[in-house]
């Protein structure tokens, strides 16, 4: 294509057309081989899109932001680790996971449980032993702390001689209040068990609940693989807003700021209380478009949480327990919904004079308020 190119521009009618473009506005006129010299010619090698969403990891996938985004990633990948577990030298789950903490040569690590659970299982295996992988490919053996199979969360203690970089979870919830008008440009991170394998993936917040059985998880829209679970979720400023899970069709992830109550809760007690306050609530921007005008037309520019179910929190099923250390629990009783001022289609807005946007919010505020 190039050589008839050349070929057209020596010829005479071509010494014309070059003579007419130089003479004329460069916008109004450019120099072109004639549309029979290219049509129905066969492309000399097959297109590849640059960006495959399904592809986890693409060196390209940050190309299109900034590079001040690119840096933070950059600098949040010291922190990300790449984790495998086995039984008995038998392969047990591989994710990612965040140092959050470093001190006294004693890193912590923040994953999934799923990393050491048994497989459909909420319990911990046998002869668990976990290899903790480093960006540089230096692997270091790690030791289960806690666990939470409610939220899915795990920490693994990793010793080292070598300081390692380490970064906390944001305790911001401003970034989930979909009223505001920011950004909602989210990148997700994870590793893979050798050296310098770190994969990435962007997208966006997405306003509504995941699938998953836990109405504390929020969603977005990045494309992540298994290999993914466990590592953290990055806004566009470089805060690790959550923990992320794996879905088929979007990514799952725990708030950062629930995260960092669970940790509190596993230094205090030893395990995460969750007081039941027996509602089942969902982010109001979940709600169908009709039911939506429906609201809005009575409360208009309303934000925060509508009432799914009131239900009887049953004292068996509740993680405070009589006797319990730190507060003193005399009775646990069981209140009826009858009895309840709050009924199903209720919009909550504010709890003790605090407002929210999401469910989630609605449970850290239930458990700061125990505390």
């Amino acid at each position: 294509m190039y050589q008839k190119r050349l070929e057209f521009e020596a010829s005479e009618k071509g010494k014309e057309e070059q003579e007419k473009y130089r003479s004329t506005p460069p916008w109004s006129w450019r120099p072109a081989v004639p549309i029979t010299e290219v049509t129905n010619q066969p492309p000399a090698f097959e297109w590849v899109p640059s960006f495959d969403v399904d592809k986890f990891g693409r060196i390209s996938v940050l190309k299109c932001t900034s590079w001040r985004v690119e840096e933070y990633t950059l600098e949040l990948a010291e922190c990300v680790v790449g984790l495998q577990s086995f039984t008995e030298d038998k392969h047990l789950f591989s994710c990612s996971g965040t140092i959050v903490e470093f001190l006294k040569g004693v890193g912590c690590v923040v994953t999934s449980a799923s990393l050491v659970k048994l497989p459909h299982q909420d319990e911990i295996a046998d002869k668990l032993k976990v290899n903790v992988c480093l960006p540089s490919g230096e692997t270091l053996e790690g030791s289960v702390s806690n666990v939470d199979f409610c939220y899915n969360i795990c920490v693994v203690h990793v010793r080292s001689t070598s300081q390692l970089p380490a970064k906390r979870f944001s305790a911001d919830t401003t970034f989930f209040n979909f009223d505001d008008c920011h950004s909602k440009d989210v990148v997700a991170l994870g590793r893979l068990c050798k050296r310098w394998s770190l994969n990435v993936a962007s997208g966006k917040l997405t306003p509504r609940r995941s699938q998953f059985d836990c109405e504390e998880l929020l969603v977005s829209s990045c494309r992540i693989s298994k290999r993914g679970v466990g590592g953290p979720l990055m806004d566009f400023d470089g805060n690790i807003i959550g923990m992320n899970f794996y879905d088929k069709k979007e990514t799952p992830f725990v708030p950062g700021f629930i995260m960092l109550k669970c940790l509190q809760h596993f230094n205090d007690f030893g395990r995460v209380i969750r007081p039941l306050h027996g509602l089942r609530v969902k982010t109001l921007h979940e709600e169908q478009l009709t039911v939506l005008e429906k609201i809005h037309l009575v409360f208009p520019g309303v934000c925060g949480v509508i009432v799914e179910k009131v239900q009887v929190p049953s004292p068996e099923h509740s993680e405070i327990k009589a006797g319990d250390s730190g507060v003193m629990v005399d009775k646990i009783e069981v209140h009826s919904p009858e009895h309840s001022e709050i009924k199903v289609g209720d919009i909550i807005t504010h709890v003790d004079g605090i407002p929210f946007s999401s469910a989630a919010e609605v449970s850290i505020l239930v458990i700061l308020s125990f505390l």
